[in-house]
């Protein structure tokens, strides 16, 4: 968790150096690339998140749980280079995976796994183009997520359980998007993206633990972030206008 902090805080450090020496270049010469239009995006990454547990009763945290786990993503959005070594866009995209952990109830050590399984996404995004063929980014915008319910060990006489929770909330983040062409093969319309991002949901509850009727037996209040590390592919349709 804290190398991701980290590489959130280069990212934020690069871009403006980035951007100046981007527009060092532009006076020299005119970018070889255009970086308007329409994209797909399709990859996968690494999540972790952690979250406070309180009590409806309690103040402080009660507890605290953490889980991590794999997730695949697929996007898409559109950029518009507005000056020669700036770009901006908007985009959305969805995270579905397997970021596990525990949930922990309030009370007599009962504990169960949930899952956040689905993130949902839509935002915007500006950039530097330390190159015409890499761009350094930053982002930010609204999100959404799911987080799966669970049954609680070890088995009580009475089954409790806890419901299915869904957050709204915002997020920040940054990246380095680049071509495939380093690779040495001529891939047009080909890039790749490596972002970190970092999502807060708040606090509210995470529905009743109930017994085997239906009937309310306690509540508590879930307090999530979520941390990403994904890479992916990219493919621009501005193919025409790829290369000069």
């Amino acid at each position: 968790m804290r190398l991701l902090c980290a590489a959130g805080i280069v990212i934020a450090s690069i871009l403006p150096r980035a951007a100046s020496a981007a527009d060092m270049d532009a006076a020299a010469q005119a970018p070889a690339r255009d970086w308007s239009g329409f994209y797909l995006s399709a990859g996968g990454g690494f999540g972790w998140w952690s979250a406070d547990q309180h009590t409806d009763f309690e103040a402080p945290p009660s507890a605290q749980t953490d889980g991590s786990g794999g997730f695949g993503t697929v996007g898409g959005g559109f950029d518009w280079q507005f000056a020669p070594s700036w770009v901006a866009g908007a985009f959305a995209d969805v995270q579905f995976g397997d970021v596990k952990g525990r949930i922990k109830a309030p009370f007599e050590g009962y504990s169960g796994t949930t899952n956040n399984r689905l993130n949902y996404a839509a935002g915007l995004r500006v950039g530097a183009l330390a190159t015409p063929d890499v761009l350094i980014y930053a982002n930010g915008g609204c999100s959404h997520a799911e987080f799966t319910g669970s049954g609680l060990d070890p088995t009580p006489l009475v089954p409790l359980s806890v419901a299915k929770q869904h957050y709204d909330g915002w997020f920040v983040g940054g990246g380095v998007e680049n071509t495939l062409d380093f690779t040495g093969i001529s891939s047009p319309g080909w890039f790749m993206k490596t972002e970190y991002r970092f999502a807060d949901y708040g606090r509210r509850s995470a529905g009743m633990y109930v017994d085997a009727t239906g009937a309310p037996d306690g509540a508590i209040a879930f307090k999530p972030t979520v941390q990403t590390l994904s890479f992916s592919l990219v493919y621009r349709f501005n193919e025409a206008g790829n290369h000069f």
